[in-house]
């Protein structure tokens, strides 16, 4: 069932498209510049919330805390990993394995959670089958449209990053799926 909550956060995962169409429309210098003083400053909040109690419910009142996940109240947010993935992606491959494998982690991961949660029937580690299967296929169709990506790279690219997002790891998400995405589609075109 989909509460408000989390069609706040898959509102909020959204608007980070900012970052690969903004990688789309400038340079890895200007995008850098952007990310990595925005990731800083959430590297920030998250270590002051934790080690300052009253920061900490500052920010669960009026900032956040509303939208956290359980697990992220004891452990950095999911947008401080989502920064610096996105930093490490677009340092690490090329610009258009940076882009497709930062917009897998954005759409494929928001399809996976709507319909996990809407129709999802068959539990899967804590997931759905429903929403493993969708994100699969939409993070198929990125690296199938995307331009200058080869198609069986995309293939094992979409798959692996569907296996470390339904697998229960201690990473968060944010940050496997757009490496492990980008690792494979560089290794395999090499």
């Amino acid at each position: 069932m989909l509460t408000g909550v989390e069609i706040k956060r898959k509102v909020v995962h959204l608007s980070s498209l900012i970052v690969p169409i903004g990688y789309v429309l400038t340079s890895q210098k200007t995008v850098l510049t952007f990310l990595i003083p925005l990731f800083l400053c959430f590297l920030l909040i998250d270590l002051l919330r934790h080690f300052y109690p009253g920061m900490g419910l500052f920010f669960q009142k009026y900032i956040f805390g509303n939208i956290l996940r359980e697990a992220e109240r004891s452990r950095l947010m999911g947008a401080t990993y989502f920064l610096f993935s996105s930093i490490l992606t677009i340092l690490l491959f090329p610009k258009s394995i940076a882009i497709a494998s930062l917009f897998i982690l954005m759409l494929s991961d928001t399809a996976a959670a709507l319909v996990g949660k809407w129709r999802g029937r068959v539990s899967i580690f804590g997931k759905t089958l429903e929403g493993s299967i969708t994100f699969f296929a939409s993070a198929l169709l990125i690296v199938w449209v995307y331009p200058n990506l080869d198609r069986f790279p995309g293939f094992l690219a979409a798959l692996g990053a569907t296996v470390v997002e339904l697998l229960p790891t201690q990473v968060d998400d944010n940050l496997t799926i757009p490496l492990v995405a980008g690792g494979i589609l560089f290794f395999c075109v090499r």
